[in-house]
């Protein structure tokens, strides 16, 4: 959608909402309760996503006394943010941590909490029976479909190659970390947005959250350029089931944009990556091609902070088109954070080209 459109739609984006479930309760501020500030992390990093906040609740009132029932820890926690009761599902986890700061002197009581989203749970747990799966492809679903991720998300995954020996040591590491090594092997996408979890290819079917038509409710907006980490080309090799060696090289696609002139020629270089999974020749220009993609698109990266957009999360898409020729395109959404305090509701974002 344009954001015009939706500056109309959300009656010029001046009154924000706000749904915080904890434990099945609803916890509202108003009488009793203060609420100071509230930061939701979304990101497609190898990291879980956090919503973190600080309130003040009066001892005595029963809107304080609905706090602090429903904070417990391991408590799911969903979060809605919006405009005008027209509010999108941003953040689903559990509570993670919590501070009480004692009402000293017939002060008030100091809440803060910190709920990570479904890859935290991930974090705190090793499938057992992850160890006798077989394929990528299996592991992936096995880690994935565990009743402690259900509970808060729905695993929502992409095409995995069905064919893999898995590449990687499957015990001793916390289902998080193994999943991140498959995603990174393969370089797939993995992160949590709302009550979904994904994993699976990068911009597979991916929606255009919003379109920047014009600099109307943003605040900030950059594009970075790089070479740290770029190359020219991406080779993988490996060996088939005789010992015969396998090779496939990927070359840097031609850069387009502000600034881009010289880049080739200062990317001299090949990358060789010997992979001891890779039997087949198909295998090998998969990886060859996907790695040197992935390369390219973090090259370069843009950075906004605008009004807040509660449809904006990892997994989307951006498009910028009439605010300036050197930030115009369209890119894919790595992180994302909501804030909402005093002063509004803020969105700022990181995206790859």
């Amino acid at each position: 959608m344009k954001f015009s459109a939706l500056y109309e739609r959300y009656q010029g984006l001046r009154t924000p909402t706000f749904t915080l479930t904890v434990n099945g309760k609803q916890l509202d501020v108003g009488e009793g309760v203060r609420l100071e500030r509230m930061e939701c992390r979304l990101t497609a990093r190898r990291e879980a996503g956090t919503l973190s906040l600080r309130a003040e609740l009066e001892p005595d009132s029963r809107q304080s006394g609905t706090w602090l029932s429903a904070v417990q820890l391991g408590a799911v926690c969903t979060l809605a943010l919006g405009y005008g009761g027209t509010e999108q599902t941003v953040f689903s986890g559990f509570v993670y941590d919590a501070l009480w700061g004692a009402p000293l002197r017939g002060g008030r009581l100091a809440l803060e909490m910190t709920c990570l989203d479904v890859r935290g749970q991930l974090m705190l747990s090793a499938c057992a029976d992850a160890g006798a799966a077989r394929t990528l492809s299996q592991l992936v679903k096995t880690l994935l479909n565990q009743s402690c991720c259900t509970r808060m998300a729905s695993p929502r995954l992409g095409t995995i190659p069905q064919d893999w020996d898995l590449p990687f040591q499957r015990t001793g590491a916390t289902d998080f970390e193994i999943l991140c090594q498959a995603a990174a092997f393969l370089c797939f996408a993995f992160y949590a947005f709302g009550k979904d979890v994904y994993f699976g290819p990068p911009r597979d079917s991916a929606e255009t959250a919003v379109h920047f038509d014009g600099p109307n409710g943003l605040m900030e907006l950059s594009r970075r350029r790089t070479l740290a980490g770029q190359c020219g080309a991406v080779a993988v090799s490996g060996a088939d089931d005789k010992g015969e060696r396998i090779y496939a090289r990927q070359a840097r696609t031609p850069d387009s944009g502000v600034g881009v002139g010289q880049i080739k020629s200062a990317l001299g270089l090949d990358v060789l990556q010997a992979e001891t999974a890779v039997r087949t020749m198909a295998q090998a220009q998969y990886l060859a091609q996907a790695r040197m993609e992935e390369r390219q698109r973090r090259s370069s990266v843009l950075l906004g902070r605008c009004t807040g957009l509660p449809e904006l999360g990892p997994g989307k898409l951006v498009q910028a088109d009439g605010v300036s020729a050197q930030v115009d395109g369209e890119y894919y959404v790595q992180t994302v954070v909501h804030t909402l305090d005093d002063s509004g509701f803020e969105t700022s974002f990181e995206a790859e080209e």
